[in-house]
């Protein structure tokens, strides 16, 4: 019951921080401390709740980006599993994402070629198979790496 009332009160400080109406601002340190408990049922009830929680635990941000994969945006330095668990749900989260691991870039181009746009200088795996997944994300690489061009022109005289 307490981590039930604790986390309805962190949502309703989160809404009336949120709200310029009120004149007030959300001051995030009344959450930092919060146990695993108390950030778990927070972002159970509201996924943007992760947005108040100063390093949240793997198991809160994975809650979070499973409810809505624009929750990774509000995670400084999403884990690993989190980074994954969101591209998977869509490739667009990857946008929000500031240093993604390779394992989520490639995730998210085996989802979806345009993912690679989404990447800053892409290594030369995460080209490769964002060309294998469609030969069209070549427009989005910005440098591509000569073997992933072959693989290109592979792909284009096999379709003929």
């Amino acid at each position: 019951m307490y981590k039930n009332i604790l986390s309805s009160a962190i949502l309703g400080l989160m809404i009336l921080g949120s709200s310029e109406s009120y004149g007030s601002s959300f001051d995030s340190r009344q959450i930092n401390n919060a146990d695993k408990e108390v950030q778990l049922a927070a972002v159970r009830q509201e996924y943007r709740a992760i947005q108040f929680i100063k390093n949240p635990g793997v198991e809160a941000q994975l809650i979070a980006v499973n409810k809505n994969y624009h929750a990774i945006k509000y995670i400084h330095n999403p884990a690993k599993e989190a980074q994954i668990a969101a591209v998977k749900k869509s490739y667009h989260a990857l946008q929000y994402i500031e240093n993604p691991t390779k394992e989520a870039q490639l995730a998210a181009v085996k989802q979806s070629h345009q993912a690679i746009g989404f990447i800053e200088n892409p290594d030369k795996d995460v080209q490769m198979a964002a060309v294998e997944h469609s030969y069209y994300a070549i427009k989005y690489i910005k440098d591509p790496d000569v073997d992933v061009v072959k693989v290109y022109y592979k792909i284009l005289m096999d379709k003929k």
